[in-house]
Order: C-alpha cells, then structure tokens, then sequence
C-alpha cells in the first residue's frame, strides 16, 4: 500500500521533490564524490516506477519522508542526479559467475522460463536483481528565506552516506526541471519590464520530457506527460543555438520560437521586431510539415516577407542600383571579391572607391562625389543594369569642360538644371562622359607637349575636374586604361544584374529595420538565387541592423527589442570570421543594444567559437558525427547526452539549456501548430480592445 506524501507539511517544497508516493523510492546512495553518485537499486523497484532511462533524473534525500517532524537541519536538501550509466558493485563478478552457470545448467525445452524467477531460487534471485547506476550531481536543492533553491553543485557529503533515491514523476519532475532560482526570476522580472513588458512574459509550454528514444514505459499510457516550459524574455537580448540534423525538428523549434516571443509581446503591446534569414524557404511559404501553414500566414498581419525576385505576396529584397549608389558599389566591390580580373588598375580602384554621400556642407568632396555618382549611374546603364523609364542624370560642371566637349561632333548637349548644374538622359549622359573622357586626355597630351603642367580639365579651384578617382570611373564607363589598352571595365559588374531591382523606389534596408521598429516579423526568403546573395545581403541586412541599434544606443536612447533568426548558419557565417565582422559582433555586443540571435545549424564545429561561446539558449537534437559532439561537448553537461545524440534520430527529441535553467533538459519538442496559434492571436485581439 502506497503512502501519500503531502509537501505541505514539515519540510515544505523539498518534500514535494521526492513524488507524489513512497513507492517512487529506487535506491540508495552507496558511494559519492562532489561530482558523482552511486546508487544501489533493484529491478523489482525500477519496474515499481516504469524503469530508470538513461539520462533521467532521480532525486536524494536523507530524510524520512513519511516522518518529516524529525528531520535534521543537515538533511534539510535533496540531491539533484542523472543517470550516466551503469556502475561496478564488488559482488559483480560472482553475480556473473552466477548467471552463466545457471544459464549453463538448462537443459534442452527449457529455454524459456516457466516462472517469474527463471527456475531460480528466491534468494538467489533476489541477489540477482540488484545492480548500480553512475549519476552525475547536478546540484542541491535547499530552501533559504522562505524559498526554494536550487546550487548547481554539491556543498557536503557524508562518508557513510544515509541517502534513499526516489526517480520524480508527474508535478515533482514538473516542479523540478521548470525550477527558476529566485534571483534569477527577479532578475527576469526587472529585464522584461525594462524591455517594455508589464510584467515577466509567460512561460511557453516548449514539449514535454523525454529520455530516451525508446519511450515505451516512461513516456507510457500510466506515466503523466512532463510538460517542459520555457520563458520568452530568456530569447531577449540574448544567443541561442538550435543544432541538429537536417529533418529532426530545428525549424519547428525556431517557428516556436519566433511565435512565443510575438505572442508574449502582443500580450503587453510590445514591440518586439522579429528577422528570420530563412534559407530554404521554410518560414515565409507553408509546407506539410506545419499542417498546411507557416509563421507568415499565422501571424499575417504581423509579418512581411522579402524575395530577391519578383513574387506575389512578397517585397522586393534588392536594392535599386540607381538610387542606393553607395550601397550598390559596396555590394558590386563585395560580389567581384573573386573576379581573375578585379586586380586590373582601374577596376580595383573603382571598385574600392566607395560612394558613401559625404557631408554636403563639404561643397568640394560633395560635388566631386557627385559626377562619379553620375558616372556610377552610366557604367550601371552600359552593363546592362535596368533604369527606371526617363531616366535622367544630374551632376555638377563648369563652363569650360562644357565648351570643350560640345565641340566634339555628335556629343549630345547637357541641359542646365541649376546653378552650375546639368543634366542628360542615362544613355545621352554615358556619350557625353565618354566624351568628358577623350578630351580630357587629348588636352593633358597638349598640355604635356607645350610643357605646361598636366592637369586636362580643370576646376574652379585650379585643381584637375578629372581626378584619378573619377578617371578610374571613366576607363571603367569606356573599357580602356589612359594608354587606350582595353580592360574588363563594366564587363565585371555584368554577371551581378539579378542583384539590382529597377523598380524599388526607397532603400529596402531603411523599409525592413522600419518593419523592426514597429514589431513586425520580417522574412527574408533567401531559397532563391545563388550563393553569393545570401552572404553578401544577409551580412549587409544584418550590419545596418546593428548600426542603427548601437546608433540608438549611443544616442541615449532605448534601443528597440530585436531578434535575429538565421537558418542554416553555416553557410552565412564562418568559423574563421574576423571578430570585428558582422556576425561575431552580433554574438558578443549586440545583448548591448538588446539584439537577440538565433542562430540555427547542423555543423556546431563550423560556427565561430566566439559565437558559440557567448550563446545562452541550447536546443540541440540528433548530431551525427563525432566532430560535432566533441564540440558540444565543451558547453554545460551535453558530454552526457553524447551518445544519446549520436543514436537517436527522433524528430523534435532535444535536449535543451536556456539562460534560466542550470541543467540540460531531455525534450519532445511540440509541434508548431497553426491552428492553435491562430486562435491564440485571436483571444489577444480581442481581450486587448476590450482593455
């Protein structure tokens, strides 16, 4: 006959960590170390409590919980430990000795037992059945002030140890793998409201525990469903990792995710700007996986999404070349990084001019920056880049180097547009500078034959119109260098036409990090085009993100909360990144200026070690190779679940570490589910116009 235990009495909250019975009991402590247990069990008692799975928790205690009136002040905590594996009793050898002679013994027709004890006697049985478990100490649970505690490691132990071992189930295995120290959730408490919340965000129900692949008995009909719950501000300015193999369950855990944090902000009118790099396609376009839905359509009047071509239903992810100068010579200079022929002089230099809009009470540099922008926008027209219809462009010129060209035959003739300025329509513009071009040589050669100083054309400073810098721009617009040799010029930026959208009338980086500010889910569908635009957009995306966040910071105010979602992150950011560059300063500065990152992959090993060791969150499931375990397995306690990881391939089976849990939890992750979600959003709705 079970005895009820009940935590209110005597010895408070520690009771209700040993289970709801006096049959959850399974052993005792026989030898300890500040790091590991040994329990002394049974079969008979492992079969009372649906088995003992590798990897689960059991529980120690010294006192008698049936008696709680009489316990000690030292007894006064339970032990928190986890299954490791198998351990050695002394008896072993002639326990075994035992068993193969018994086994030896069987004649034919008896190869199966005809009764529970197998033809043994009831002692020799008896002996049989006991065995060790190796557990690793996970911590102490106590209570102080009034409240339970949980220290991540082990203040004393007794040599001739008095500890019994219970395995928890239902709400004492709730109670204790959704434990949150006190500090740590005030802590939570005064980070959310200084994020905007009202009060510390729900938790989310995340799955529910599981230890093993094989989850016949524990995870059985008689066994209660531990539910696992996570708490949303934990993503807040902080670093996740969700790693595994393809097709066991991380873009679930990353929708999770991203919906837990939308709905926790929609709860308290918060703004929470969500971006999801999402490499495949899978976030911004429903499949089977997700019943027929996605982040997109769950939460559509939150989320806007982005391709890289033209697609109904999405915007346009490219830049327009024509109008984002600066920004489209950045990319063009990033995307050549391998053309054979980027060393060419000329080419190198126009590439790697740069043409950032200086400061315009700089009246010099200013208009010196606008003719290359000028003849940027000519050099885009000759290979082939598409303008808008009547394309025209403006530039600053003087009236000598007008005279000088309107004298060639053919040259088309610019048309005033303000003090010292013209302009031409693109294709009559790219003629005349070709024209700007020829003279200007053609009067340096003179200028050199009369021995006077060779300038060309000059300004109305004295100083040269055509500067080495523009020059380059020139030979790039014609494809020959000053000695008339032909080069590669336009031809470079040729192959780079897809990057450019004609028809994008604002900076499309301006339009998404407004999205962010206003607490929209941006998508950006990376599946399309090749390789070099999701590096090269992604890590631009993901710079301005981080300069308009710092600039807030750095300005005095309160940053906006953002999170960075990227999928696949082996492919955008590298192991051998500098740690000046984007991502690895997204990693270590961006919980500064309350940039959260979620990056997703299944080669933890080629992730940046500097990402990896300032990341927070884990979600980790099935790891395929040696390589990556090893490199798990330098972080927290995921070396115990090393062969675990490698075996079983269960969808959304993870095992997961979040900032307010000081030990790996073994999860079955839920399944993202639009339906439900949908009706969630829609109770918000409601009960926000209603307050």
């Amino acid at each position: 006959m079970s005895t009820t235990l009940n935590s209110k009495v005597a010895g408070g909250p520690l009771l209700g960590l040993i289970g709801g019975s006096a049959n959850d009991h399974v052993g005792y402590v026989y030898s300890m170390s500040f790091n590991e247990a040994c329990v002394l069990t049974n079969d008979k008692w492992k079969e009372r409590v649906a088995g003992i799975p590798h990897n689960s928790f059991l529980v120690a205690a010294a006192f008698d919980p049936t008696n709680m009136s009489n316990i000690s002040e030292f007894d006064r905590e339970v032990v928190l430990l986890r299954v490791l594996g198998p351990a050695a009793l002394p008896s072993d050898t002639d326990l075994l000795k035992t068993r193969i002679e018994h086994n030896q013994r069987r004649v034919e027709g008896e190869q199966f037992a005809k009764d529970k004890l197998d033809g043994m006697d009831p002692l020799t049985h008896a002996e049989l059945q006991f065995g060790a478990l190796r557990c690793r100490i996970l911590g102490t649970f106590y209570v102080d002030d009034k409240e339970m505690r949980l220290g991540s490691d082990l203040e004393n132990y007794f040599c001739s140890t008095r500890l019994r071992v219970f395995k928890p189930r239902g709400q004492a295995l709730e109670t204790i793998v959704n434990h949150i120290n006190p500090e740590i959730r005030r802590k939570s408490i005064a980070e959310a409201e200084a994020a905007g919340f009202k009060k510390t965000p729900s938790p989310i129900r995340i799955g529910t525990v599981r230890y093993t692949s094989t989850a016949r008995l524990h995870r059985g009909p008689t066994e209660p469903l531990v539910k696992v719950m996570i708490q949303p501000s934990d993503f807040l300015g902080r670093r996740t990792a969700v790693l595994g193999m393809t097709r066991t369950g991380k873009s679930n855990t990353v929708k999770t995710a991203v919906a837990s944090v939308h709905l926790a902000a929609l709860r308290d009118d918060v703004k929470v700007g969500q971006i999801i790099f999402d490499l495949n396609g899978e976030y911004a376009n429903a499949n089977h996986q997700d019943d027929g839905s996605s982040i997109a359509e769950v939460f559509a009047q939150d989320c806007v999404r982005y391709r890289a071509i033209n697609t109904q239903g999405f915007e346009d992810l490219r830049t327009n070349f024509y109008l984002e100068c600066g920004d489209a010579l950045n990319l063009l200079s990033r995307l050549t990084k391998d053309d054979a022929y980027r060393n060419q002089t000329d080419l190198e230099q126009f590439l790697d001019s740069g043409l950032e809009e200086p400061d315009v009470t700089d009246q010099s540099n200013h208009k010196r920056w606008e003719v290359r922008k000028a003849v940027f926008q000519c050099i885009l027209r000759a290979a082939g880049f598409k303008p808008a219809p009547n394309l025209t462009v403006r530039f600053p010129v003087n009236q000598a180097v007008l005279t000088a060209v309107a004298a060639v035959a053919g040259t088309p003739s610019p048309i005033p547009a303000g003090k010292g300025y013209v302009s031409l329509p693109i294709d009559a513009a790219s003629a005349w500078f070709e024209a700007v071009r020829q003279e200007n040589y053609n009067l340096r050669r003179l200028q050199k034959d009369n021995g006077q100083a060779i300038t060309g054309f000059t300004s109305s400073s004295g100083k040269p119109w055509v500067n080495p810098m523009l020059e380059s721009y020139l030979n790039v617009l014609a494809r020959e260098n000053q000695t008339g040799t032909p080069i590669r010029g336009f031809r470079a930026i040729v192959p780079y036409i897809e990057y450019h959208s004609p028809i994008r009338q604002a900076d499309v980086i301006v339009e998404i990090i407004g999205h962010l500010v206003k607490g929209k889910i941006v998508i950006l569908d990376l599946s399309a085009g090749p390789d070099q635009v999701r590096t090269v957009l992604s890590e631009r995306i993901a710079r301005h993100i981080f300069k308009h966040s710092f600039a807030e910071l750095n300005a005095g105010k309160k940053p906006q909360n953002m999170v960075i979602y990227v999928e696949e992150a082996h492919n955008l950011i590298g192991k051998k990144d500098d740690l000046t560059s984007t991502w690895p300063r997204i990693a270590k500065e961006g919980a500064k200026a309350r940039i959260s990152f979620v990056y997703a992959t299944q080669e933890p090993s080629s992730i940046h070690p500097n990402i990896l060791s300032n990341t927070e969150n884990w979600f980790v499931t099935h790891l395929n190779n040696e390589d990556e375990l090893r490199a798990l397995g330098k972080f927290y306690d995921f070396s115990d679940f090393h062969d675990s990881l490698k075996s079983a391939q269960d969808v959304g089976f993870a095992r997961i570490k979040t900032l307010s849990s000081p030990f790996v939890v073994p999860t079955q992750i839920e399944r993202f589910t639009p339906a439900e979600l949908k009706k969630e959003v829609a109770a918000i709705a409601a009960g926000n116009s209603q307050g």
